[in-house]
């Protein structure tokens, strides 16, 4: 987990590592585009196809969250409710706007999940995980009456991610341009990110 008083360089360049980038007239963080290819290139070394979720956890709005010891320990509950030992992911606090929330980049075995067979009812299952976790999380670190929330931020309301596999050029361009968006430069004096990596 990170909480970094510095604010790392900055890149205007359109392509990453031979990965295409999300175009920002602020740059992208160099250091956040090297730990994207780290975990998305573990990823996909360790599963046959990589499930790329992305979610946005908001934390309520009077959580103060200073040690960023919230996430680590969705990311421990989340690995009991997924049954795995593997969780490969990058996130980015949110933190220059009145909503204060992590945006995440998650990747999972989806051969685990689903076998050969999408099903509607595996798909929930895993989303219920995901925001059963984050409510276990908040229970364990909050003791307010605000609400929080997590949001899928994948494709509409039926879809729960993209399916990528090693092989699939194209498909692993796609999801890591939209990763990238996560190093953006915003308007911030302390700069959180972090990924399974540290």
């Amino acid at each position: 987990m990170a909480n970094r008083t510095y604010l790392p360089s900055i890149t205007l360049d359109r392509t990453f590592e031979d990965y295409p980038l999300y175009y920002s007239d602020k740059g992208l963080y160099e250091s956040a585009l090297t730990s994207m290819v780290d975990v998305f290139e573990q990823a996909l070394s360790q599963f046959d196809i990589a499930l790329a979720t992305r979610l946005d956890l908001y934390l309520p709005k009077d959580h103060q969250d200073t040690d960023l010891s919230t996430l680590k320990d969705y990311f421990e509950i989340l690995k009991e409710k997924l049954n795995t030992d593997s969780l490969h992911y990058v996130w980015r606090k949110r933190a220059d706007s009145r909503s204060h929330h992590y945006q995440v980049m998650l990747f999972t075995d989806y051969k685990q999940h689903f076998g050969d067979v999408i099903s509607m009812d595996k798909r929930n299952e895993i989303v219920g995980h995901l925001k059963t976790a984050w409510g276990e999380t908040m229970k364990k670190h909050y003791k307010g009456n605000e609400r929080s929330m997590v949001q899928l931020n994948d494709r509409g309301n039926y879809s729960l991610g993209t399916r990528c596999k090693s092989t699939d050029t194209d498909i692993k361009n796609c999801v890591y341009k939209r990763m990238s968006s996560l190093a953006e430069a915003w308007q911030e004096k302390r700069y959180f990110f972090g990924s399974s990596l540290e």
